[in-house]
């Protein structure tokens, strides 16, 4: 990743593993009741679950997603086109796949390589979630319009502000929240 990814985007601050010079620059996760979890500082390395990086280079990151800069058209292309089609009620369930919906059929939710998809006015938008004890994250690009946003909190409860953020900041109305169970802060007591 730093020969490929992190070094020519300048990304000098993320890894898989950590870092001593981490120590002057991190927070801590907080569970639903706002309880500090303390922060795991020695995870093997894996994919993506153990990637340490700052709003700033995670930014670097979907820039250059946005702007074409670290694949090949041809990658890019193939990256990015709807491998499997979901047609499911919820996204994460034990039971999802056994209740078959067509409430997203507008959207064609589905799945690219590695990265959720979905087809809005904006174009297609292709988006990634981030979960861990006392984080939740997400982010959604819209490559055709050249747009995108990147939420990330350091909250158990951050999920709950997603659908807001997401429609004030960049008019994004598409992102299937039901689906995703981002239920809103304003509407978690009328369900």
């Amino acid at each position: 990743m730093q020969e490929k990814l992190f070094g020519p985007l300048g990304m000098k601050h993320s890894s898989y593993t950590w870092h001593p010079v981490f120590e002057k620059n991190y927070c801590f996760g907080h569970d639903k009741t706002g309880k500090v979890i303390p922060k795991d500082k020695d995870n093997a390395p894996r994919s993506a679950s153990t990637l340490e990086t700052t709003p700033d280079d995670y930014n670097l990151f979907t820039a250059a997603v946005l702007q074409k800069k670290i694949l090949k058209k041809t990658t890019y292309d193939t990256l990015f086109k709807q491998q499997l089609r979901i047609r499911s009620r919820f996204q994460m369930e034990p039971e999802a796949w056994k209740d078959s919906t067509a409430d997203y059929d507008d959207i064609l939710i589905g799945y690219a390589l590695g990265w959720g998809r979905l087809q809005t006015p904006y174009g297609f938008g292709v988006f990634k979630e981030g979960h861990g004890d006392g984080f939740q994250h997400y982010s959604i690009l819209f490559p055709e319009k050249k747009l995108g946003i990147v939420i990330l909190t350091n909250s158990d409860n951050g999920e709950s502000i997603f659908k807001e953020l997401l429609e004030f900041a960049i008019r994004d109305t598409f992102t299937p929240w039901k689906w995703q169970r981002y239920t809103p802060y304003n509407l978690k007591n009328d369900q």
